[in-house]
């Protein structure tokens, strides 16, 4: 059997490991090295709070050494000699990046030359970095037919040339929750695919066109989630919506001093207001909904929560009033 030691985090180490098994494959995973348990909290804070979203794609790398028997080592840097020298011990074939918090340096590429890949479960070159799904919305990238990377890692942020894509669909409607299982299920095949493609003698990787690579940053719901009806389209208010909804805490905006999250909402044209009402509140369904003026149309909230409830919208709103 060849050895695999995985640096990272996550339920696609669970489905890595999985499809090893289920493939019969000659690789196995004998190790992870993961950041400390202490950051992993708020990551399980989060799957504890939004389980009914998260379901089975929720996991507990700790629970490994339970479940397969494999050797956990927690690591402040995985660039430390301690952890270089760990590594070693286990004389692996390869090592695989599944969402690893640190970026591996040369020292690091050079012990393990040729032997250091990542899975990067978005487009490359054009989705580089780790921030990429409430991106791909606000991008409106919905609707389109994607793909995730096997790469070998280089002393760039997801550079490397590419081994394998898996590709997926992305539904015309989703939230972060959506896609983040939609890119997830590409962990039950892609290892193994690309560990086919490197045992053949003449195999090539693909070299990534960087003219053509994207990064966009990490964000942070409660300061970059706030809706500015002065500034974004109707349109780019309900991407905005979607981008920032489950599995975290929505878009908000402010009822008087009330900070309110929405967590769905839907973009109409069908009425059309001067650019002044926008964010005024002036009307609502049948069902309670309400209807807020935005430019080129108006916003129906579906869902609102207030402090991580869900709270009814006629407690809240008022009809002639302004959303800030």
């Amino acid at each position: 059997m060849k050895n695999i030691v995985i640096l990272g985090h996550g339920v696609g180490v669970k489905f890595v490991i999985e499809s090893l098994i289920k493939s019969n494959s000659d690789y196995r995973v004998v190790a992870l090295v993961t950041h400390p348990k202490k950051e992993h909290e708020h990551d399980l804070n989060l799957m504890n709070r939004r389980k009914k979203y998260f379901g089975d794609y929720a996991y507990n790398v700790f629970n490994l050494e339970s479940d397969h028997k494999i050797k956990i080592l927690e690591s402040k840097n995985v660039n430390d000699i301690e952890t270089i020298n760990w590594i070693k011990t286990f004389s692996p074939t390869y090592l695989v990046s599944i969402s690893c918090r640190d970026i591996l340096k040369s020292r690091f590429l050079n012990e393990f030359k040729n032997m250091v890949l990542n899975i990067h479960n978005t487009p490359l070159p054009e989705y580089r970095g780790a921030a990429n799904d409430s991106w791909m919305i606000l991008n409106n990238e919905l609707g389109k037919k994607i793909y995730g990377c096997l790469h070998f890692i280089d002393e760039g942020i997801d550079t490397g040339p590419i081994i394998h894509k898996s590709f997926y669909n992305l539904p015309n409607i989703a939230y972060p929750i959506d896609i983040f299982k939609l890119r997830t299920n590409i962990y039950h095949e892609i290892l193994v695919e690309g560990l086919n493609k490197l045992d053949k003698k003449n195999f090539k990787p693909e070299i990534q066109d960087s003219s053509k690579s994207t990064t966009f940053p990490r964000l942070f719901t409660p300061v970059d989630g706030k809706i500015k009806f002065d500034v974004f389209s109707g349109k780019e208010i309900e991407l905005f919506i979607y981008a920032f909804s489950y599995p975290y805490d929505g878009a908000h905006v402010f009822f008087e001093d009330i900070r309110v999250n929405i967590l769905k909402g839907n973009f109409f044209t069908d009425l059309k207001f001067h650019s002044f009402a926008n964010g005024l509140i002036f009307g609502k369904n049948d069902e309670g909904e309400y209807k807020v003026c935005v430019s080129g149309g108006y916003l129906l909230i579906k869902e609102i929560e207030i402090d991580g409830k869900i709270c009814q919208q006629s407690k809240i709103f008022k009809l002639g009033k302004y959303l800030k």
